[in-house]
């Protein structure tokens, strides 16, 4: 078991001194940011170097800026990251399809849509909620067009894809999966033999 994984690349960003100096002083610290954790019912630990040279963990995604403009915009972790980490199990990945996808993120703490496009995604495991279909999600890390960074759900994400997506809106017609299927249904045994398996 692992709390702690790479990203799937690193990120420059800027980490609001607020967060990290002893003296809450004002202003932005340069930072690469370079790993994640995760703690049941905690939000999300980034892991950065600070260019001081200093490596400072579990900073909360709220407290990174990945542009200048991020940077002068007010942005609390309930609105950069919507729900806290399941356990300490998790895979991050970055997946070829959705690469650089831009898409709209619902921010429910605003009530509105956020332009951004997708970065990588936090695949939890091993754990109760991952394990229940009803409750299982995939954590998606955007980068907004604010300059902040958002973990949100597929469920508070439309992707723009123009060769295949069609506009339209945030489908109102999907379910929530409460399903499991298993290829091996009773009683398998007594119809697949040896001989036919």
């Amino acid at each position: 078991m692992t709390h702690a994984a790479n990203l799937p690349f690193h990120q420059y960003v800027s980490v609001d001194r607020k967060i990290i100096s002893a003296d809450q002083a004002e202003g932005w610290e340069e930072a690469v940011w370079f790993g994640l954790t995760s703690v049941p019912h905690r939000a999300w630990g980034c892991t950065v170097m600070l260019k001081c040279g200093a490596i400072y963990r579990g900073l909360p995604i709220s407290a990174l800026a990945h542009d200048k403009v991020g940077e002068e915009q007010h942005w609390t972790l309930g609105e950069a990251q919507r729900w806290d980490c399941f356990g300490y199990s998790f895979q991050p990945i970055r997946y070829d399809y959705l690469r650089e996808l831009d898409c709209s993120v619902w921010i429910p703490k605003r009530n509105c849509w956020f332009a951004g496009h997708y970065v990588f995604t936090a695949e939890p495991y091993e754990d109760g909620y991952s394990l229940e279909p009803s409750q299982t999600k995939s954590h998606h890390f955007i980068a907004l067009v604010n300059g902040r960074y958002a973990c949100v759900p597929g469920n508070n994400i439309i992707w723009k894809e123009s060769s295949f997506v069609r506009e339209g809106g945030k489908p109102d017609w999907l379910r929530v999966q409460t399903e499991t299927w298993h290829a091996e249904e009773p009683g398998f045994d007594r119809v697949v033999t040896e001989d036919s398996a």
